[in-house]
């Protein structure tokens, strides 16, 4: 297969950059072998929903036609099998963090938006608490900024009942003196 004359001026440039250094194959053998399926298709949602090769799928299917998984969270032998592979799994992404499972959990969801909402709900947000983000992100990044204003609305209410008796108070007087000041 010819190499376009855009794909020579790229790799010129950044071909020392330009996929996986250490590998035994190139980015476009790769390609080629793992993702048929992509030839004519330029494919850029990685970030939302990655690819899977046609390795990947392979070993899949025979892991699911040679083993029974049950739900992890029943007491029977298949069930089981799938607890194993989950804590497994959950072990292999803390070691690959180098974090102890003494300090740290690791916890499985949905996805983005999922893991984002577990981080609001669960934070230690308290009055001195801020939050920062970029002005691009995921849209569940903002949602987070609720979980603030709730807490530091519910930290303002309680400010203010607690502090209402002496503002009442004040304003009354103040009331007082700006009428008694016009009266005199």
């Amino acid at each position: 297969m010819a190499m376009s004359s855009e794909k020579e001026v790229f790799l010129k440039e950044f071909g020392e950059d330009y996929g996986y250094r250490n590998s035994s194959r190139n980015i476009d053998q790769i390609r080629a072998m793992e993702f048929k399926r992509l030839e004519g298709v330029v494919y850029l949602d990685h970030a939302g929903a990655t690819l899977h090769s046609e390795s990947q799928l392979e070993a899949v299917l025979k892991e699911l036609n040679s083993t029974v998984y049950g739900n992890p969270h029943s007491q029977s032998s298949c069930s089981m099998s799938s607890n194993d592979c989950v804590q497994k799994a959950r072990q292999q992404v803390l070691e690959f963090f180098n974090a102890s499972p003494r300090e740290y959990s690791c916890i499985f969801t949905s996805g983005a938006t999922a893991a984002l909402k577990l981080v609001g709900e669960t934070f230690p947000w308290c009055s001195e608490s801020s939050f920062m983000y970029t002005m691009e992100n995921h849209n569940s990044v903002l949602g987070i900024r609720e979980y603030l204003c709730f807490y530091q609305q519910h930290a303002m209410n309680s400010i203010i009942s607690h502090i209402w008796p002496y503002i009442s108070a004040f304003s009354s007087c103040a009331f007082s003196l700006s009428k008694a000041k016009t009266l005199a």
